[in-house]
């Protein structure tokens, strides 16, 4: 039985170990992506010391996102966010929402009013 909450106490520990380290690279890669939006570099640099000793991450978007902030403390192009083709993006999909929900409406009026995102772009519009 001691064995027992031993093998627990040592297993959730480094699994609750595991959980706090990938929040904290999570917070230091965005930070290190608002630093590049505004072209910080001293805070870009600071992150980036204290990602270098980092395993990279199995995770693909977070050893990605890994890269391009050393790379960005390095001298490496920065990644500036692009706002207007953001914006457009969602333009566009907003247009796509709205025609499906007249569609839906007029299939099923009452299956589109009680749809939250169709209800509210019907209340939007009038």
């Amino acid at each position: 039985m001691r064995l027992i909450c031993i093998f627990f106490t040592v297993f959730f520990s480094q699994s609750a170990n595991a959980q706090i380290k990938e929040v904290r690279l999570k917070t230091l890669l965005s930070i290190c992506e608002t630093a590049q939006s505004t072209n910080d570099l001293g805070t870009i640099k600071n992150i980036a010391n204290q990602l270098k000793d980092e395993p990279l991450q199995s995770n693909h978007i977070l050893a990605s996102r890994m890269r391009i902030c050393l790379s960005a403390a390095n001298g490496g192009e920065t990644t500036k966010i692009n706002a207007e083709g953001l914006v457009k993006s969602i333009a566009e999909k907003m247009l796509a929402i709205e025609s499906d929900c007249n569609a839906l409406l007029e299939i099923a009026p009452n299956v589109a009013l009680e749809n939250k995102t169709c209800r509210t772009i019907f209340i939007s519009n009038n």
